[in-house]
């Protein structure tokens, strides 16, 4: 019996140090065959050497290009995913450049896709992942199960619990999400996961097939997370993210998505204009996250215009 195929689509900027391992645990995945399509946001480093070397090892499962200009992470993603517009792979998925997938991660992903109900638009699927520190020594999990028995349609409005590497998707769902360019955001995988959760089918698996690896600049959270003036310094210079993935969202989808969310939808694109989608997000309880602490720091956020 013929595999099913699975096109990981990889960025890199800079990534020499973990790279190989990385490509190496994408390229041994069972009960799959993975192909690699990449593209170099312009490396300084020994980056596109590793490319090219893995280029040539594997010339019928890896491609890369390197980018005429900076992209930076966001639209890199989001350009390398529509520039594979014309492929017929069964899924597809994304992959970071520094961690580790354990052999099983992307079968695992299709047969939590496969026992899905199915949706003409497709089915998006995500999960959870284990934190690790440089020498990939497991951490924890990042999201905490009891976090994730709260996550509701409410929720996702407001708090993104999809982590672009552990994103696998259909070739329906792949397609669906082809429909609409967006311009101006700064989460591709909140960006695909609001299309499946409104227009398609997601999925989170609470279980975990990566190790995230922390180093540098690179963490997450599974520290607490303690007050500092280094802190405050981060949120006043926080970007707004949500009125742009919302707006996109209504261009590209609006015909498909319920009458109710996309009222939602249409305040949160609106909120830093209108005092009145303002208010209703302070106060209507349907704009929450998961937790009380992590709800009043949203609405601390759309008090200062950073939501």
């Amino acid at each position: 019996m013929t595999p099913k195929k699975c096109l990981v689509l990889l960025c890199t900027y800079n990534g020499e140090q973990y790279l190989r391992c990385q490509l190496d645990s994408v390229l041994s995945q069972t009960g799959v065959e993975t192909h690699i399509r990449c593209a170099d946001d312009r490396s300084t480093d020994g980056t596109v050497a590793i490319l090219e070397e893995y280029r040539e090892r594997y010339p019928d499962r890896f491609a890369y290009t390197v980018n005429e200009q900076n992209k930076r992470f966001t639209y890199n993603f989001l350009d390398l995913f529509f520039s594979t517009a014309d492929t017929d792979y069964d899924y597809y998925a994304f992959c970071d450049q520094d961690d580790y997938w354990l052999p099983e991660k992307v079968s695992a992903a299709m047969a939590k896709i496969e026992a899905a109900e199915p949706h003409p638009n497709g089915v998006f699927y995500c999960s959870n992942l284990t934190v690790a520190d440089e020498n990939l020594r497991p951490m924890g999990l990042q999201e905490d199960p009891r976090m994730l028995r709260r996550t509701t349609t409410a929720t996702v409005k407001c708090e993104n619990i999809a982590t672009g590497c552990t994103v696998v998707m259909d070739a329906a769902f792949h397609r669906h999400a082809l429909r609409h360019y967006p311009q101006g955001i700064l989460l591709h995988d909140f960006w695909l996961f609001l299309i499946a959760v409104f227009t398609a089918r997601a999925i989170y698996d609470k279980n975990a097939y990566i190790l995230y690896r922390q180093h540098g600049t690179n963490q997450i959270g599974t520290n607490k997370k303690k007050f500092s003036f280094a802190g405050l310094r981060k949120f006043a210079r926080m970007k707004s993210k949500y009125p742009a993935l919302m707006r996109e969202l209504v261009a590209g989808y609006g015909d498909l998505i319920p009458a109710e969310d996309l009222r939602d939808i249409e305040t949160i694109r609106d909120y830093r204009q209108k005092f009145g989608c303002r208010m209703k997000l302070l106060f209507c309880r349907r704009f929450r996250r998961r937790s009380a602490k992590l709800t009043l720091i949203l609405k601390v956020e759309i008090l200062t215009g950073k939501f």
